[in-house]
């Protein structure tokens, strides 16, 4: 069973009358996660649950507090940061922001400069923790963040982040291809969008499916139209596969003909925005 760990007034200038959670200062353990789409450093706090940072590319960073036996009543979490004793300030603790909390809320977050302001000040050796009202105690609990073996992982972390790639799902799960008049060949263009989704279909676990469907307009017969829209399926599902290494298993296809016109084929223009194949990714 985690235990407790209570926190003196002579270690930190806390309130003595909130029951406070921190990480064991004498074994305080950070998790790294280090992947192309996401980095995360976080530490366990007994009695309460984890906490640390955390940020999904394209997404912003976060600083979260998650419980497992502190639920919250329908109050008020606040923010804040505190001093350690050899810090010597006008102030022993101040607030970063303050958030309303619904009953049996588990999870506390605050992202972006707020949460990038929490990180330099763990940092330089300040304590950020929250303070809010448990349905367990009839008072306030706090939870802090330990400083403890920080910059052990800290400089793995902060290099995480910034070589976080590029694009995110949303960025990439629906591409469309063109093709010229009766033809079934990838150009340059749409050789490069693929590889530049393929290139995140490889780092993304979550992917299960890739969808091919493919398109031609109402030009020529139904008969020259079948294997003209079978060609362009299958020269995308062949660029994917054989040259940029997806697994064939995770592609499907299917191929539409003119069924499902994306413009008006009584037009130039509508006929060749028709003349396509759409990429979709599933989680």
């Amino acid at each position: 069973m985690k235990r407790l760990v209570l926190l003196t007034a002579s270690l930190f200038a806390l309130p003595l009358q909130a029951a406070q959670f921190q990480a064991p200062l004498t074994d305080t353990r950070w998790q790294l996660v280090e992947t192309p789409l996401e980095c995360s450093l976080t530490q366990t706090i007994p009695g309460f649950g984890e906490a640390g940072f955390y940020r999904r590319n394209g997404g912003p960073l976060q600083l979260s507090f998650e419980t497992h036996t502190q639920p919250a009543t329908q109050n008020h979490v606040r923010f804040r940061v505190a001093t350690a004793p050899w810090q010597h300030t006008q102030t022993d603790s101040h607030d970063l922001t303050s958030q309303t909390t619904t009953p049996g809320q588990s999870r506390f977050v605050i992202q972006n400069k707020l949460a990038m302001e929490a990180l330099t000040q763990l940092q330089e050796g300040r304590f950020p923790y929250i303070e809010y009202r448990s349905q367990m105690y009839p008072n306030d609990i706090q939870v802090m963040l330990s400083t403890v073996k920080l910059n052990d992982s800290l400089p793995a972390f902060q290099t995480c982040l910034s070589n976080l790639h590029s694009d995110t799902f949303e960025d990439i799960s629906k591409l469309t291809v063109y093709f010229r008049l009766e033809e079934a060949t990838l150009d340059a263009d749409s050789k490069q969008a693929l590889s530049r989704l393929a290139s995140y279909a490889k780092l993304d676990d979550s992917i299960r499916q890739i969808r091919i469907s493919s398109h031609t307009d109402s030009h020529g017969r139904k008969r020259l139209n079948e294997p003209l829209s079978d060609a362009r399926a299958h020269a995308v599902r062949s660029f994917l596969v054989q040259e940029q290494g997806i697994p064939d298993q995770l592609i499907t296809v299917q191929s539409n003909i003119a069924a499902k016109p994306a413009a008006s084929n009584k037009t130039i223009e509508g006929r060749a925005r028709n003349r396509r194949t759409e990429i979709t990714l599933i989680r």
